[in-house]
Formats: structure tokens, C-alpha cells, sequence
């Protein structure tokens, strides 16, 4: 039985509070095993357990039955979920949450531009507004620099930066080609997952690893997510892998450390370390709760730390976190 509502993927786990109307659900996204846990109210009435999801409207009706240690939930079409108590939930499926070492508010002259991710040169972090400008911002005070032309046309939905370039789709149709464009609008490089790499996605994400570029979208052929991890520096460009990452979740990419990390939505916001190779997430953190429709829309490594920028009813805001 599907109990998606929750909103954690794949249930593993519900806890019930004995001295408040909550549960607590622990899940999986299965696909990438990124761990997802929620919070929800829950009452009883009569051989009912409802359930009240936060996000959902009206509450959510299962017969419910409980035979020892067994709790079998029913729905109105007779479909049935069975759960076996056990002592405690494991550690390994419990969320670790993280904390922002630092939070400040961000002013822009224009909107963000809705593709572009927030980006790090080695010594300052940018940003790329609607105006196709990129924004210089002082890490340490969230200052925001004057814009240079990053891009006169479609071009300036940067997720990528390498060696001061940023790498910029188009946001437009499938936006299945990138460029590497440098400040002041000159085109650099381009890559086509299409016609360049033979493996066409609509690119969605991307990171430089000092040497590489990665970039992650949907194959539409195949309808899943793909990472692409390609010698742009050679020409012809050379694409030298193809890695499952199927998720519908990821929003941005960054390089840290040595390794890749991701900011998703999915049970929330939550910030985590991948492995390619495995498709798989590594480690996840949930991040600190926005206000009302605030979202985390950009991730950038810098200093050894991972910023992080977030749109917010007004404005936008800085935060600096240490996983």
C-alpha cells in the first residue's frame, strides 16, 4: 500500500508519541536511498487512525488493527500495510538534521535568475540575476557587489564556475546544451549533450571538479536521471561516463571536499553528500526550516565550508554550514 502522503518516500518505520497525537515517519526515497523522516498529527476514531499530514488537505482514513506486536493498516480499497514493533528505530534510518554556523540576509538588485545556482570562484561567491548579470557577494557580510554581463541572450542560467567562467543553459526547451561563458558576455566553450556527447539529457544541475564537468539532467529517452561526467576541455568534448541518478528530488550540485554534494527537496530541505558511481546518497543532513515559501535554491563550496542561498518572501538570505 502507498503511504506516500507522508511525504518520505518509501514508509520504513512509523513511531507513535505516547503522550501527544503525533507520529513520526521514517522512509526512504528509494531510488538514490536518501533517508526522509516527517512529523505528522495523527488521532484515533473509533477503528479509525487518521492521519493529518501538514501538506495535504483533510486527513488521511485507515482502518487499523493491532494483534500483539503486529499493526496492520487498511485502507478504504482493502489494501493493507503490515508493521512489526520492534524496539527502537535504527540510528541508520533516523534523520540528522545540521545547523547553520552563520545566517545573513542577502539583497539583489534584480530576481535570480530561476536556473542559476549559487557559485564560487575560490575567493567570492556569485550570483546570476534576471538581468543576465552575475552578482559578485561577500561571504563573510552577504554584500552584493555590482553585476557584470554575464550573458546578452538566453544564456545565463549559470550552474557551473571554472577558472572564473560559469557554465549557463538556456532554460528553454530542453535545454539539452550548455555554455562556458566569461564576464562580460564572451562565449568560451559550449557542450551539447546531444550532438557532442550522444547522450542528450535537459540539463538541470551541474558542478567543475577542478579537471571535469558534471552535469545532471533527464534522458528522456529513457525518462530517468542521468549524470554525465565529461572532459570538456578536450575538443571534440569527451563524455567519460554515464551515471544513474535517478531522482526527481535533486535542485543544485556542488564539488566539496572532493566530493559531490547535492541539495534536494524531498521530507523537507536537505543537503547531501553523493556517490556516483553507486547512484546513491552517501550522508544527508535536513536543513534548518524556511519560512512560509521559503525555498534553498543555490549550494556553493568556499573556505571549506557549503553556503547555501534561499529565497524568501523577501528577499533572499545567506547561510554557511559545516557537515
Amino acid at each position: 500500500m502507498d503511504l506516500e502522503f507522508m511525504g518520505v518516500g518509501e514508509v520504513s518505520y512509523l513511531r507513535f508519541d505516547d503522550a501527544r497525537p503525533l507520529v513520526y515517519a521514517f522512509g526512504r526515497e528509494a531510488a538514490v536511498a536518501l533517508k526522509g523522516c516527517a512529523t505528522e498529527h495523527v488521532e484515533v476514531q473509533s477503528a479509525l487512525l487518521v492521519f493529518w499530514p501538514s501538506d495535504l488537505y483533510g486527513g488521511q482514513p485507515f482502518e487499523y488493527a493491532i494483534d500483539g506486536d503486529t499493526l496492520t493498516l487498511t485502507d478504504s480499497e482493502g489494501r493493507t500495510a503490515v508493521f512489526e514493533r520492534v524496539a527502537e528505530v535504527p540510528a541508520s534510518e533516523r534523520c540528522d538534521s545540521l545547523e547553520a554556523t552563520s545566517s545573513l540576509p542577502l539583497s539583489l538588485p534584480v530576481d535570480r535568475a530561476y536556473g542559476s545556482n549559487l557559485l564560487s570562484d575560490g575567493s567570492q561567491l556569485w550570483i546570476v540575476g534576471e538581468d543576465g548579470k552575475a552578482y559578485p557577494i561577500d561571504p563573510t557580510t552577504a554584500s552584493v557587489g555590482a553585476g557584470q554581463t554575464l550573458a546578452t541572450g538566453q544564456y545565463y542560467h549559470a550552474v557551473a564556475a571554472q577558472n572564473g567562467d560559469f557554465w549557463a543553459h538556456c532554460q528553454c526547451g530542453g535545454s539539452e546544451d550548455i555554455k562556458r561563458m566569461r564576464l562580460g558576455g564572451t562565449e568560451i566553450d559550449s557542450v551539447d549533450t546531444a550532438t557532442d556527447l550522444g547522450n542528450e539529457i535537459s540539463i538541470r544541475a551541474g558542478s567543475w571538479d577542478g579537471s571535469r564537468l558534471w552535469l545532471w539532467g533527464r534522458n528522456r529517452d529513457s525518462n530517468r536521471g542521468e549524470l554525465l561526467r565529461v572532459n570538456s576541455n578536450a575538443e571534440p568534448d569527451v563524455l567519460e561516463d554515464v551515471l544513474v541518478f535517478d531522482t526527481w528530488t535533486l535542485r543544485q550540485l556542488t564539488h566539496h571536499d572532493g566530493k559531490l554534494w547535492g541539495l534536494f527537496r524531498f521530507a523537507g530541505w536537505q543537503l547531501a553528500e553523493l556517490d556516483p558511481a553507486a547512484g546513491r546518497v552517501t550522508k544527508s543532513y535536513v536543513l534548518p526550516a524556511l519560512e512560509m515559501n521559503g525555498q534553498y535554491i543555490g549550494i556553493a563550496s568556499l573556505n571549506g565550508k557549503l553556503y547555501l542561498l534561499a529565497s524568501l518572501d523577501q528577499g533572499y538570505a545567506l547561510f554557511a554550514f559545516q557537515p
